[in-house]
């Protein structure tokens, strides 16, 4: 890497001292338009200590600054940068052991814990955007309603876009941020009198799990989250679906309602491994204590949030403009479970 390059002293962020500082790799020859809208979101949003861009695993540049807290312990640029090649790493697996599901690329990965969040998001096959957020105070409540993460959540979906169509690409609907909420209302798939709608179809360990099932099935609908699951590392406790309501039938072009449901299953039974396998990247940026892991595909997302000691909720939805409802819906389900 090169050596630091100052930013404008004249615009102030929120922080310590305003100051970010910007990297560039020794292979970039200029500094890339998105380098001055990758400093532009860190201004305006108060918590962002960190972003990246990598080609192949390799950083093009970098952006860091100061920790909120004065005096913190805080990781240098190239920690961070470690940080980031090894999630970059995960992100790419992971996307490996999703692609049965026939769901399409992992686009985004949200990692939240009691410290902050780490993004990762897919500029294309080969390019990658990794940002890091740090909160002083995490908020009560829904961790996706916690106002910093949402806001740079939201600003890095917007900043990957610009860069597509910077490029002259089709903007990719991370997170489901691009839905405007009046079509995330509307009913998915075939509609009208053909379209009955079909029950929850449950699974249970043995019947000493049926209450929780009827508690999976009031999770699913077909506008909404279409499976659910609680499982234990290596075993699944109990799970709902709606995955054969025939107004889902869009959805299965490319695989059919069994071929999923057992891979969600199966799923479910390694969530634990997911987690650690980002945990381990991430937790010398934002810590260990997990409060959500969101990986978002191109159809849709898989939510997993602890609920106890090595218990584990497992969501899914189908439906990219749904992403964002079926956060919500699967942390305030989670609470139930873990209150």
């Amino acid at each position: 890497m090169s050596a630091p390059i100052p930013a404008d002293e004249a615009a102030q962020p929120p922080g310590v001292d305003g100051r970010i500082d910007v990297m560039l790799a020794d292979h970039v020859r200029e500094r890339p338009a998105m380098v001055d809208a990758c400093e532009r979101l860190m201004r305006s949003l108060p918590g962002m200590l960190h972003l990246a861009r990598y080609r192949t695993g390799v950083c093009d540049f970098a952006l860091d600054a100061p920790a909120p807290v004065a005096g913190a312990h805080e990781l240098d640029a190239d920690e961070r940068q470690l940080v980031d090649r090894d999630v970059v790493h995960a992100m790419t697996t992971l996307g490996g052991v999703l692609r049965p599901a026939r769901s399409g690329d992992l686009i985004r990965v949200v990692l939240h814990t009691a410290r902050g969040a780490l993004f990762a998001l897919q500029l294309s096959r080969e390019q990658h955007l990794v940002g890091v957020v740090r909160v002083e105070d995490p908020a009560d409540g829904p961790p996706p309603r916690q106002p910093t993460i949402r806001a740079a959540d939201i600003g890095l979906s917007r900043l990957a876009n610009a860069e597509h169509t910077a490029a002259g690409q089709q903007p990719t609907n991370y997170g489901g941020w691009l839905t405007p909420a009046s079509t995330a209302s509307g009913t998915p798939g075939p509609s009208g009198p053909a379209a009955a709608e079909a029950r929850p179809r449950t699974w249970v360990r043995d019947e000493s799990y049926a209450g929780l099932a009827a508690r999976c099935a009031g999770q699913v609908h077909a506008e909404g989250l279409h499976y659910v699951a609680v499982c234990r590392p290596g075993r699944l406790e109990a799970s709902a679906d709606v995955l054969d309501d025939p107004r889902l039938d869009d959805f299965f072009v490319d695989a059919s309602p069994a071929r999923r449901r057992a891979f969600y299953g199966h799923l479910a039974q390694r969530v634990d491994e997911l987690l650690r396998a980002v945990v381990r990247s991430a937790h010398p940026a934002i810590g260990s204590r997990v409060r959500r892991l969101v990986l978002d595909v191109e159809l849709g997302a898989f939510y997993c949030y602890p609920v106890g000691l090595d218990r584990y909720l497992l969501a899914v939805t189908l439906d990219q403009d749904r992403v964002v409802e079926g956060d919500e819906t699967t942390a305030v389900f989670g609470a139930e479970l873990a209150g």
